[in-house]
């Protein structure tokens, strides 16, 4: 019996080879730098710091965006199987090649559940782990997401193996995958997922009943629905921490109404959405990568027209080269690409064809789904469609860059594909059975090559500026030379790729006439198949992800050595002010790096609360400077600045306002557009600013000059302070407020009592006359009662994926008998 399992193991052990050649660098002890991946690193320091020193975790930092929930940064959900099962696998092998390898056993399952030839389900896992899209996110560092369509494949196939009668493995595959889909914990792609998984639902639910198969049909969904809840229900806790705090963020409602024309009623403003849409005839790039161009940032070197232009301008060589190494190629309608959506030239001819040939139910939903992904990848190129779908649908508003549900759409071409191929080598299709077929896919790409070829122009909207620019500052000429050699540069690597892509549809086609004419065997045939799709794509990955994105420990390191301004602002013992990173490049709301050493006013995340972001948007600039006192209400004590030599400096803040201050004057406001007006110009010292639904939680108070209020315990979770008055005061901390009173609750004395939010994100609180120990602690629910959750539902997945296999183990073994 084990026998049976040996080209399975062969196949990982492939996996795991092909995974490490193709990141190479780390056999040589060096790491993959990826942008987000050091991001996220700045951003969970003060977490992870705590954790070490505690053994818990906070669950709220204040190291991002003057404060935000931590379980959206770092936290070990301590009770959820999955979650350990994931990231003992994630730490275990290093990144990329421990992605690049579950991209390759998800899809592998999926085709062994349908029984694909081994050699051929390797070949097809290998061409779906390499479509450039994913490499491009492993790049940027988008690990989550990547994870999330490693598993996808591996769902499919758990819902497969159900419909078509296996419900004891079927049982265990979905509870078990659907749990690790969801321990990636990227709701976008799995929300894609659905789509995927509803048509073929939907299919398989009409083949049943024109079967009369009612009872195969009510048990296939009570299989699905019971694995998947318990593989939800895993997740319990970190599912209900996305559920809330949603609806805080960005993605959530907004009560503001100025200039919020294109805000969806509740989920992110359309423009904001549909901002990376992709031209549709970018949807050629699936054919030949540099179709549009390719990069916005391409290196040409020194064999491009616009070197030799530029060295025939007089220009010395390493300049005329340095500036080759970076040039505009993309001419498509996006503002910036790293690279493009490659699918292989092999891949997609054999998909086509598969389509025409296999008989299988399966060609249908493909069909349906693959549209489908098509136009919503399309965003607003395609209008009509897709601000339909995000005004109505449900949560499709929540989500941006919808063009990444093409790395689905790859998932129903690759498994088109090899279902084709596996037709033509199990049934032995002749050439007869096979010529119109390869003549319907064959002409069918070249049609689409050379129409797309002739409607290209080859020049940008964005070309305009920049010969504008290049105009005043080089002379007319120069800059019309330029236009022209750039224009020379994009035809050629267009015409280049597209050659390419003819020749390896012809030698694609041949390899399928030599075999259905018997001129070669099948192992020859699925082989040289195989390594052609997998060299497609691959030496196209290498474009945009190289040796050259690796580095040394000791080099990723460093990018977490502090500056001397940082150092500067260590040496403060004080233990909870702001700081701003003003000397970023990309900006301190863009950039998470400050995190890493300070509590910062900026940070780095895809879902920032909500009211900081629209009070960075419509109150922290003013007339085209910084509002200084909207950065002293949030003790920002220091600015970090480019120095006159280029070298960040820290300049203290010497009218920041503290942990806590008490103010003689409150004002009501009718509503979010009143009091983000009020709160962008006005003494924060003296006045604080309360929308009209707190007026319950204020009281008459007296002005005390003597009055004090200050921090005495910091914690990311836990914030005490001690405040002495003659009367009752409002106190306003400089502490983001977030589910008052719910998730962070207030005590005074060890009574709970409430407290409102002021200044549009501040905490406020009513303070009695008095000496007082006052005390805020984040409980939120979502985490306690979440955790148990977690471990009912683990404790189940197990039995259920365990007696699964156990009973399934038992009736072959019957069978057998």
């Amino acid at each position: 019996m084990f026998k049976k399992y040996i080209p399975h193991l062969i196949a990982v052990v492939g996996f795991v080879v092909v995974s490490f050649m193709y990141a190479s660098p780390l056999l040589q002890g060096k790491r993959l730098a990826m942008h987000d991946t050091q991001m996220a690193a700045a951003s969970a320091k003060e977490l992870n710091d705590f954790h070490k020193q505690t053994g818990e975790w906070a669950w709220w930092t204040n190291s991002m965006f003057g404060g935000m929930p931590g379980y959206m940064v770092a936290g070990d959900y301590e009770n959820s199987l999955s979650t350990k099962i994931g990231s003992f696998y994630i730490n275990f092998i290093p990144s990329p090649a421990n992605v690049l390898i579950l991209l390759m056993l998800g899809f592998f399952v999926l085709m062994r559940v349908l029984k694909v030839n081994n050699w051929l389900a390797f070949f097809g896992s290998v061409a779906y782990a390499f479509n450039s899209y994913n490499l491009l996110f492993l790049e940027a560092g988008h690990v989550s997401k990547i994870i999330a369509i490693a598993f996808a494949p591996a769902v499919l196939a758990s819902f497969i193996a159900v419909f078509r009668g296996r419900y004891l493995i079927g049982i265990a595959m979905t509870t078990f995958f659907m749990a690790m889909e969801m321990y990636a914990n990227h709701p976008q792609i799995t929300y894609y997922l659905f789509f995927l998984l509803g048509i073929y639902v939907l299919f398989e639910s009409y083949l049943h009943v024109k079967k009369g198969n009612f009872s195969g049909l009510l048990k296939s969904y009570a299989v699905v629905l019971v694995g998947s809840l318990i593989g939800l229900g895993t997740h319990s806790m970190h599912l209900w921490n996305n559920f809330v705090y949603s609806k805080e963020t960005t993605r959530g409602k907004s009560e503001l109404t100025l200039g919020n024309l294109n805000q969806s009623a509740d989920g992110l403003g359309r423009d904001y959405a549909f901002s990376y849409s992709p031209g549709k005839i970018e949807t050629l790039t699936l054919l030949a990568p540099n179709f549009v161009g390719g990069s916005s940032a391409a290196n040409l070197g020194e064999k491009s027209e616009t070197y030799k232009m530029l060295v025939g301008k007089g220009v010395d060589a390493s300049t005329a080269a340095q500036f080759s190494s970076n040039l505009p190629m993309y001419f498509g309608p996006q503002s910036y690409v790293s690279g493009a959506n490659y699918s292989g030239i092999i891949i997609l001819f054999l998909f086509i064809l598969g389509l025409i040939i296999i008989r299988d139910g399966l060609r249908y939903v493909l069909i349906l789904t693959s549209i489908l992904y098509l136009f919503i990848s399309w965003g607003s190129s395609f209008s009509g469609f897709n601000f339909f779908m995000f005004d109505y649908f449900p949560y499709y508003n929540k989500f941006r860059d919808s063009k990444m549900i093409v790395t689905l759409m790859h998932l129903c071409f690759v498994l088109g594909a090899m279902l084709g191929v596996n037709k033509i080598i199990t049934d032995k299709l002749s050439f007869n059975d096979l010529k119109k077929p390869l003549m319907y896919s064959l002409g069918s790409l070249l049609l689409l090559i050379l129409v797309g070829y002739f409607s290209l122009d080859y020049q940008s909207a964005r070309d305009a500026d920049m010969l504008k620019s290049m105009a005043q500052s080089n002379g007319q000429e120069f800059a019309n030379a330029f236009s022209a050699s750039l224009i020379a540069d994009r035809q050629s690597v267009v015409l280049s790729d597209l050659l390419r892509s003819v020749f390896l549809l012809i030698v694609s086609a041949g390899l399928i006439w030599a075999f259905s004419t018997q001129k070669i065997k099948s192992t020859v045939f699925v082989a040289v198949l195989g390594v052609l799709a997998a060299l497609d794509l691959t030496l196209v990955d290498k474009r945009y992800f190289n040796n050259d994105d690796f580095q040394t420990k000791t080099r990723v390191a460093e990018s977490f050595n502090p500056s001397p301004a940082d150092e500067q602002i260590m040496q403060d013992k004080d233990p909870d002010f702001r700081v701003v990173d003003m000397a970023t490049n990309q900006g301190f709301f863009a950039d998470a790096t400050a995190s890493y050493f300070h509590k910062s006013v900026g940070g780095y995340h895809g879902a920032k609360l909500k009211r900081i972001q629209e009070l960075y948007d419509n109150a922290m600039t003013k007339d085209g400077k910084y509002n200084l006192p909207i950065f002293n209400m949030l003790n920002t004590k220091y600015f970090i600045t480019p120095g006159q030599d280029g070298n960040p400096v820290a300049q203290r803040n010497p009218d920041a306002l503290g942990n806590a201050w008490f103010v003689g004057e409150i004002k009501t406001v009718k509503n979010a557009d009143e009091e983000i007006k009020a709160v962008s110009n006005f003494n924060p010292r003296a006045v604080a600013f309360v929308d009209e639904r707190y007026k319950q939680y204020l009281a008459n108070t007296k002005q005390d000059s003597t009055a004090t209020i200050k921090l005495t315990e910091y914690k990311p979770n836990y914030l005490a302070y001690e405040s002495n008055s003659l009367t009752t005061q409002v106190a306003i901390f400089s502490e983001i407020f977030y589910r008052g009173n719910e998730d962070w609750k207030s005590f005074v004395d060890g009574q709970q009592t409430p407290h409102f939010r002021a200044n549009y994100v501040l905490r406020a609180m009513t303070v009695p006359a008095g000496k007082h120990k006052i005390e805020f602690k984040f409980q939120p629910k979502s985490v306690i009662i979440g955790a148990k959750i977690d471990l009912v539902a683990s404790i189940l997945m197990v039995l259920l994926v365990v007696g699964a296999l156990v009973m399934e183990f038992r009736k072959k073994k019957s069978s057998e008998a």
